[in-house]
């Protein structure tokens, strides 16, 4: 069952910038590394670069269809 989310605080929008660091690994991550791909892509979705192109494709994708 897809519920849709109502925000219910008044937090603010999470336009601040990303920052990342390297941890020097012998084994990646593989489901982290999607995960912060996704909410890149997800958060950019519409902004009209590459990457907004890419998270509105997948914000289509990930939309119920009935």
């Amino acid at each position: 069952m897809v519920r849709s989310y109502d925000r219910k605080t008044g937090r603010a929008d999470a336009d601040r910038p990303v920052r990342v660091r390297f941890v020097e690994r012998e084994q990646i991550d593989a489901e982290k590394v999607a995960e912060v791909l996704i909410r890149l892509a997800l958060r950019a979705a519409g902004d009209g670069t590459a990457t907004g192109d890419t998270g509105q494709h997948l914000r289509g994708l990930l939309q119920s269809r009935r």
